[in-house]
């Protein structure tokens, strides 16, 4: 097996090599250069807003997804009038260059706080490829012209699918993990033919974006955090190489990788234990046939999750539904989970329990590792796992949902109020800058040479410092 992956990545190095023209300052994928969220640029704004280095802003209609950035323009996804929409937008002056509406394959339930047009994007540089839960894989090129449709689906996830797609040479990758069924899918980028599907039983609803191994430049594997478990799959053959059980159940957060070591985390979700279902029949179970029913659970919590905690997604929920998310949930292993991957195996080597996030994927600059949950800034040692400094962004505690990045030594992280919190990375890290755009911001910003290009509720934005007074220019001045 070792032997066959060696012979595949110098193949497939040497394919990469040639697929698409993407460049060094390219923001190709979700969260950038494999999924790390910290970007080479230099030159960054600190300070910002509607009226302050602002390059461009445009209206956008309303999706998750991140933006990404490559060559001359940016690729987004959204929702629109029930259709599933595709971007182009000029990165240098906002301006849309073509959009593509999808129709729906179906129409699924879906919890308010997610949509179809959740997964960011991908693109090689040429074409672009994007993933939605109610119709399946898409693929347009340059121009805007649909080049193949994957059709996936009906998904049974509540919560949406969130796995964003992946590239490596000329393979994209979506994860397809859901109440049942779930799968890995590697399709050929040219064509969408599915190259392999690897059945993943016992792994859940989990909302995480796979990340290559050991690198993007000449990747061997797949690591992919599931829920309960971390497995790394050849990327040849879909082979699973290895599997690290004992982690957190449902992850939202996606993993990163920063030399050997590894990071998931996952939030506790009921270590404690699961509320017994006949207290819940014996409190909503108005006509007492022994389950729950969408008119029992009006206005009270579980309405709201109905679609969720009705596990086998028919009628009502019954005492089976309720035992098998016990199973699921109930879980002592979570947090966030330092693992070092040697010789074909992987070991954990610290885990940390405090004001984990969720939602917002960590990321690593430097050797410290940062993470947010709710305006509550987390840092720790990246090696040892020992904890530097959690403080406040700022007073209260705005929600984060996007997923902070990095550039130049500065952390940017944008909130539910519709603020850009600006930090100077460090493991005495500190807030220099708040920027109020005044609209939600639920997406995870992009970065690509001197712009952030930063995705709230209802517009695109694009901003960059001026260029620096050209001194020769000055002189003629005087």
């Amino acid at each position: 097996m070792r032997f066959a992956s060696t012979v595949f990545a110098v193949v497939f190095c040497l394919g990469a090599l040639s697929a698409g023209t993407l460049h060094a300052g390219d923001w190709a994928r979700f969260r950038g250069s494999n999924g790390s969220g910290v970007s080479e640029a230099t030159g960054l704004p600190v300070e910002f807003g509607p009226e302050k280095n602002l390059a461009w802003a445009a209206e956008v209609p309303f999706g998750r997804s991140s933006p990404v950035v490559a060559g001359d323009r940016l690729f987004l996804t959204a929702v629109e009038e029930g259709k599933l929409v595709t971007l182009a937008i000029d990165r240098a002056s906002g301006k849309e260059l073509w959009r593509w509406e999808l129709e729906p394959r179906e129409r699924a339930e879906l919890h308010a706080a997610t949509d179809s047009a959740t997964p960011t994007p991908v693109t090689d540089g040429d074409n672009v490829y994007a993933f939605f839960h109610e119709a399946g894989l898409v693929s347009y090129d340059r121009a805007g012209k649909e080049r193949w449709q994957v059709p996936l689906g009906p998904f049974r996830n509540f919560y949406g699918m969130a796995a964003s797609p992946i590239l490596a040479g000329d393979r994209l990758f979506v994860l397809c993990d859901q109440a049942e069924g779930s799968f890995l899918l590697a399709v050929d980028k040219n064509t969408g033919k599915e190259i392999w599907r690897k059945a993943r039983p016992a792994r859940l609803e989990a909302y995480t974006t796979p990340i290559l191994y050991p690198n993007a430049e000449s990747p061997t594997a797949l690591l992919v955090s599931g829920s309960r478990w971390v497995d790394a799959y050849d990327l040849a053959t879909g082979v699973t190489l290895w599997s690290q059980g004992r982690v957190g159940s449902g992850p939202v957060s996606s993993p990163v990788l920063a030399g050997d070591m590894l990071y998931v985390t996952a939030i506790d979700h009921a270590e404690d234990g699961w509320a017994p279902f006949d207290g819940l029949l014996a409190a909503h179970d108005k006509d007492g046939d022994g389950e729950l029913s969408r008119t029992d659970v009006e206005g009270v919590w579980i309405a709201n999750h109905f679609g969720w905690l009705n596990t086998d997604g028919e009628g009502n929920i019954t005492a089976e539904d309720w035992a098998r998310l016990a199973r699921e949930v109930v879980n002592e292993h979570w947090g966030v989970f330092g693992m070092r991957i040697g010789d074909g195996a992987v070991e954990t080597v610290w885990n940390y329990r405090q004001n984990v996030p969720y939602i917002p994927s960590p990321l690593v600059l430097d050797g410290v590792f940062y993470m947010v949950k709710d305006g509550i800034v987390t840092s720790l040692d990246a090696v040892t796992g020992e904890l530097l400094k959690r403080d406040r962004l700022g007073d209260g505690s705005a929600k984060v949902y996007a997923s902070p990045v990095a550039a130049a030594g500065r952390i940017y992280i944008g909130t539910m109020d519709g603020e850009v919190a600006v930090l100077a990375a460090g493991a005495d890290w500190k807030v220099v800058a708040t920027n109020s755009l005044g609209d939600e911001i639920w997406a995870s910003p992009a970065i690509a040479d001197a712009h952030l290009y930063v995705r709230t509720k209802s517009k695109l934005y694009a901003f960059g410092a001026p260029p620096a007074p050209d001194e020769s220019d000055t002189d003629k001045g005087r």
